[in-house]
């Protein structure tokens, strides 16, 4: 019976672990992150014959600034250069402005609208390449894995990771159940340390700054100030709980270690989730 739980353990462990890194190789490796190290938060090209644009990947993009300030972004579709130029338009409705080159020639570059990712920036689209479909498929083909995450969405891409998530509190949970070892206290306490990181941070951002600030905080020493109390009080908190879990014997403190360690790994994965799909543009 321990054998067969062993290895449900780890069959189930090493399943997750590969979905788990696909999809976070997936959201790293293909992030439209926009207004930090690139000018935009995406590049689509258009073909003219009326099939679905191609979102091309940040990372296939070198960006400059030029001397009058603009933002200069080139990459390589097939064997040609395109060049896309952005410049910040003020006090007009259109904030951005861009025109593009490929292979030497003008060609349409159009302003589809603003997304946070996770800074606001434009998502441009380029036509008029003038390739044919046999070469407008394989740039399709190349970057599959973009046309894949672009077309999945917002919610079904939450979905996922909110299911990676409660997998891996599971698991989690699973392992401190029939392990309630040293790990497995140590899991626990460093869960519910972050558990009340998070709490702590959250009741404290939501406080009005104009509550505050006849108290003598700026804007910038109150976010200051909260950040260092979360985390006092999430690393007070798994001291606290590390300390009680230590004393108390293995059956006594199972069902707290089982509880804590699934709800906090389910807790820290999809924070985890959440902010890297916001910061890769992926999701507002």
């Amino acid at each position: 019976m321990r054998s067969v739980r062993s290895f449900l353990l780890i069959f189930l462990l090493s399943l997750w672990v590969m979905l788990f890194g696909a999809f976070l190789f997936m959201i790293v490796f293909e992030s439209r992150e926009g207004g930090v190290t690139m000018p935009m938060a995406g590049v689509a090209i258009r073909p003219e014959t009326g099939f679905a644009a191609i979102d091309l990947p940040n990372r296939v993009f070198t960006c400059t600034t030029t001397p009058q300030q603009q933002q200069q972004c080139q990459t390589t579709i097939q064997s040609r250069p395109l060049v896309v130029t952005i410049e910040k338009i003020i006090g007009v409705s259109t904030k951005y402005d861009c025109r593009a080159q490929y292979d030497g020639r003008l060609i349409s570059c159009d302003n589809v609208g603003e997304e946070y990712a996770p800074m606001l920036s434009p998502s441009l689209e380029v036509t008029g390449l003038d390739l044919s479909p046999q070469e407008f498929q394989r740039v399709r083909q190349t970057y599959w894995i973009t046309q894949t995450m672009v077309k999945a969405g917002e919610q079904r891409l939450l979905r996922i990771s909110m299911g990676l998530s409660l997998t891996g509190g599971a698991i989690a949970a699973y392992f401190a159940w029939f392990h309630p070892s040293r790990l497995g206290k140590g899991l626990a306490s460093i869960a519910v340390g972050f558990l009340i990181y998070q709490q702590v941070r959250s009741l404290l951002g939501s406080v009005l700054f104009t509550w505050v600030t006849p108290y003598g905080f700026t804007v910038e020493s109150w976010l200051g100030a909260v950040g260092i109390a979360a985390i006092a009080a999430g690393v007070g908190a798994a001291i606290a709980v590390g300390y009680w879990l230590w004393r108390r014997s293995q059956p006594a403190s199972k069902p707290a270690i089982t509880l804590s360690s699934g709800i906090g790994t389910l807790w820290i994965l999809n924070y985890l989730f959440f902010m890297l799909l916001c910061g890769s543009g992926f999701v507002d």
